[in-house]
């Protein structure tokens, strides 16, 4: 392998956090905001919750396999450059709902907006070229652990938006960050990637992805309120079928738009069950639980009663405490290792959610379950990413973290949801949609199940150098020479 002398041009440390998390506050309010702005669209459009609901899934689709697509392709043609690529679509997009003005318009806004679900692999495969090796584990925390409170605080945003500038506005705001986001990465300095002699673009295996994790994610997605219908059925079967053709495409060919050969890797493979389960359980909770919880009557068998606004502010609170401890784990991973903090991770998550067994109507044992579920999914959120970047080499990280984190989280948690959301609509409250207490249990049972078997892989995860003890140079030979990579010569692009 030819290795280029010529290094990046070095970038303050605090700059590069900075930057990160400017860029990855556009994908997090670009999602949080519609959260908060359904109620308001459905009486603007004069629409039900299932046509409103297409806002979110329609963003959701298109992330899924513009994440699949984008860790390869910076991969390829450099990171930064596809970065630069993705949030000028998604600026696109938001300029597109403000000028439609219509439901339709709002959609197809929406479709590009979904690109930008595409920068968080890409930022952490950049993490590797601008950050010194015992720097990307701090690096990669704060860019995930911003997620909690920018969210929080996005849909805080979001709600003042809706009551004094009409939903307009956030696609205003959501076009000025990501136009902010694009002038910030132009800081970032140009990518150095390794490009394959004489390979092809493996424009199949591209264009098969895509759809195949779209028809499975949107038949869960609809399996909430069709069950399982035909159409159901039918699309998780097709999405399937497609998804197993991909793979066995994508083994066979010389040039991979994506290289499924890494997960020939034990640890990778267990990262990505560890994964799954997680999303299954643990992150998918607060999607569906943690509101129930909160805002269900208090003359309900579960439910404390607390208003939207309540309830939005002890989301701060936990996602700020959680956002101040993603340091915290970072560092550990950076000297212990990340399946140390997984494994935590994993820990508090079920503990936090576990202890909904018996806050039904106690709130300050309430608060305590969701600052500590939030604590469990940052450190979840900050690991995987750490334990995926110890266990592949520099160049196929962004594509590792796409297909082993984003993507696989995406599709667990949508499937995750969608099964808690069916077992709590398992046995209601007559005349209501309240779950009782034996399907809210049942709920918390899922999770602390899944939650075991994520926890279960983790342990079985091999112990690997923690990037702290890693020398740059010595960790890209080592990593090149173990996954015994093609030679490539390593190749500058803006």
């Amino acid at each position: 392998m030819s290795v280029s002398t010529h290094q990046p041009k070095v970038r303050p440390f605090a700059l590069i956090v900075a930057i990160f998390m400017i860029i990855e506050l556009t994908p997090i309010f670009e999602v949080t905001m519609m959260y908060a702005a359904i109620p308001t669209l459905m009486g603007v459009f004069k629409a039900d919750a299932a046509t409103i609901s297409w806002v979110v899934t329609i963003f959701l689709l298109v992330g899924a396999g513009t994440a699949a697509i984008s860790g390869r392709l910076g991969d390829i043609y450099g990171r930064k450059r596809v970065l630069i690529i993705l949030m000028v679509v998604s600026a696109a997009g938001s300029i597109i709902s403000v000028v439609a003005g219509n439901l339709e318009g709002i959609l197809i806004g929406r479709a590009f907006q979904g690109t930008s679900a595409g920068l968080f692999p890409l930022l952490i495969g950049l993490a590797r070229e601008v950050a010194p090796a015992r720097k990307v584990p701090l690096l990669i925390s704060l860019t995930s652990g911003i997620g909690l409170i920018g969210g929080s605080v996005g849909a805080l945003a979001a709600g003042i938006l809706l009551q004094t500038s009409g939903w307009h506005s956030m696609f205003v705001v959501s076009a000025v960050l990501a136009v902010i986001a694009i002038g910030v990465a132009l800081i970032l300095p140009k990518s150095v990637v390794s490009v394959k002699e004489g390979g092809r673009l493996d424009l199949l295996g591209a264009l098969v992805m895509a759809p195949a994790i779209a028809a499975i994610l949107f038949g869960f997605t609809i399996s909430r309120s069709q069950g399982a219908s035909p159409v159901v059925v039918g699309l998780i079967v097709v999405g399937g079928l497609l998804f197993g053709f991909w793979v066995v495409w994508e083994l066979r060919i010389k040039n991979p738009m994506f290289n499924l050969r890494l997960f020939r890797t034990r640890s990778l493979v267990l990262t990505l069950v560890a994964t799954a389960f997680a999303s299954i359980g643990i992150l998918s909770a607060p999607a569906l639980l943690t509101p129930i919880l909160q805002q269900t009557p208090t003359t309900m068998p579960v439910g404390l009663g607390l208003t939207p606004t309540q309830a939005g502010l002890y989301g701060l609170i936990s996602g700020t405490i959680a956002f101040i401890l993603s340091p915290l784990a970072g560092r550990v991973a950076g000297r212990r290792g990340g399946k140390l903090v997984l494994a935590a991770g994993i820990l508090l998550g079920v503990l936090g959610y576990a202890s909904f067994l018996f806050s039904v109507h106690n709130l300050p044992l309430a608060i305590v379950g969701i600052v500590v579920g939030s604590v469990g999914t940052v450190f979840i959120t900050v690991s995987v990413p750490i334990v995926i970047v110890e266990n592949v080499a520099a160049r196929d990280t962004s594509e590792a973290v796409a297909l082993t984190f984003t993507v696989g989280r995406t599709i667990f948690s949508a499937i995750g949801t969608a099964v808690i959301g069916i077992v709590l609509a398992s046995s209601t409250v007559p005349d209501t949609t309240a779950p009782t207490i034996q399907s809210w249990n049942a709920g918390i049972v899922l999770v602390i199940i899944a939650g075991a078997v994520a926890f279960a892989a983790t342990i079985a995860i091999r112990k690997s150098t923690p990037m702290n003890q890693r020398g740059e140079v010595i960790e890209a030979i080592a990593q090149d020479e173990a996954f015994e990579l093609s030679e490539s010569p390593a190749v500058r692009v803006p």
